[in-house]
């Protein structure tokens, strides 16, 4: 089984994740794409949202989605989230070929990421690109083990981000574009991000 995993604050998840996971699957010819909603992430500040709304609204996001899951294997856990301790526990309990997906941008920043070399030993990394110029520039200075554990995924890169939603929110500037509807309604109905 091929499956790919794309990790994230999910705060709030956006159309934007939903398009990378589409082409993800569709061109690395995934069985599924897993979400998982990121624990306590050591590299951000506190999220806008708790643990239970955003794992709740990523699964309305998906929901639709035959191929797409989401899992909860961060948010159960106490402590920051490290996605190589992520990658450990689920290559254990489930194994499966993995990929984990990924924005060109993220790459870039791939190896300050905790354990980064062990992390390329359990999976491959499905990179979202634009062309081979991109690729090549994404990975331009990279050490050699990053650069064979990587397999390119043409997407336009989405500008769509989710402190750029929060910040709309803030302003009382509507998402209507960004947001699925179900994701929408959940927010307003919850009152999160100043809503209501």
């Amino acid at each position: 089984m091929r499956v790919g995993i794309l990790g994230g604050s999910f705060d709030p998840p956006h159309r934007g994740h939903l398009e990378l996971a589409q082409a993800a699957l569709a061109q690395m010819e995934f069985d599924e794409v897993m979400f998982i909603p990121a624990g306590r992430n050591p590299t951000k500040g506190k999220p806008g949202a708790n643990a239970k709304d955003r794992l709740e609204m990523t699964r309305l996001l998906v929901n639709d989605e035959p191929n797409f899951s989401v899992s909860d294997i961060e948010l159960v856990r106490s402590g920051p989230s490290y996605m190589v301790e992520t990658l450990m526990e689920l290559t254990y309990a489930r194994p499966a070929e993995y990929w984990l997906i990924l924005g060109s941008d993220a790459l870039k920043g791939f190896t300050e990421w905790k354990s980064p070399e062990r992390i390329v030993k359990m999976v491959r990394l499905a990179v979202a690109g634009r062309g081979h110029r991109s690729a090549a520039e994404a990975l331009l200075g990279s050490p050699h083990w990053l650069q064979e554990a990587v397999d390119w995924f043409e997407m336009t890169p989405n500008l769509v981000s989710s402190s750029a939603i929060r910040e709309k929110f803030f302003r009382r500037q509507p998402v209507t574009n960004e947001l699925t509807k179900p994701v929408l309604n959940y927010i307003k109905e919850r009152k999160l991000y100043g809503e209501g």
